[in-house]
């Protein structure tokens, strides 16, 4: 019963916060592609093309990581290594909300984004609109290429390189923490760790 309290409300967690981030994502990038020309909007689609390989590479990288390393640096007091600790035995968390939300959500966008693209060329070049639904088809085409190439080069990065990566995402999250005042990786006195420890 404690499970299915606990799914649920992890569920309803997820789809919150996942309609908010693409709420506020959709919401800015629609003011920012009607404001801006058609060659800001390009650079637009690539920044969340690069924010969805970039989370992607995180999430994976969270999940190949291990403790052991980021233990003997947070012996050592280096900066971020507690908080690598953290994201390591929170992987499956990390790799949740970094693959799924924000990588689903950037996924969506850039569709969008690449329709608006399309729509606006069209303004441009009205002899395009009698093969809208061919340019739209290419457009999405070449959005989800690009989109899987770079990613299928960043898992390879990551899984190679995750302790280096979540040692990184470490320093940071501890570097947020300080301007901000608030931790975002300190466990809750008395709960139980969501995820196995892996020394190894």
């Amino acid at each position: 019963m404690g499970y299915k309290r606990k799914s649920w409300k992890h569920l309803f967690f997820v789809f919150s916060l996942s309609f908010l981030i693409a709420l506020l994502a959709g919401f800015g990038s629609e003011l920012l592609m009607r404001k801006t020309s058609i060659w800001v909007a390009w650079i637009l689609l690539f920044v969340v093309i690069g924010i969805h390989v970039v989370f992607d590479i995180i999430g994976i990288a969270a999940t190949a990581a291990t403790e052991k390393p980021h233990h003997a640096k947070a012996a050592n007091r280096i900066m971020g290594a507690k908080q690598a600790v953290y994201l390591v035995r929170n992987a499956d968390l990390v790799a949740n909300f970094a693959n799924d939300i924000v990588g689903d959500v950037s996924g969506t966008l850039s569709g969008a984004m690449a329709a608006s693209i399309i729509i606006d060329l069209m303004r441009y070049y009205p002899s395009m609109e009698s093969q809208e639904i061919l340019w739209n088809t290419l457009m999405l085409a070449f959005v989800a290429s690009i989109t899987v190439t770079t990613k299928a080069l960043g898992k390879s990065f990551a899984i190679y390189e995750a302790d280096a990566i979540i040692g990184k995402v470490g320093v940071i999250i501890a570097s947020l923490e300080r301007v901000t005042g608030r931790s975002f990786t300190q466990p809750k006195k008395g709960g139980k760790r969501s995820g196995d420890s892996r020394k190894n």
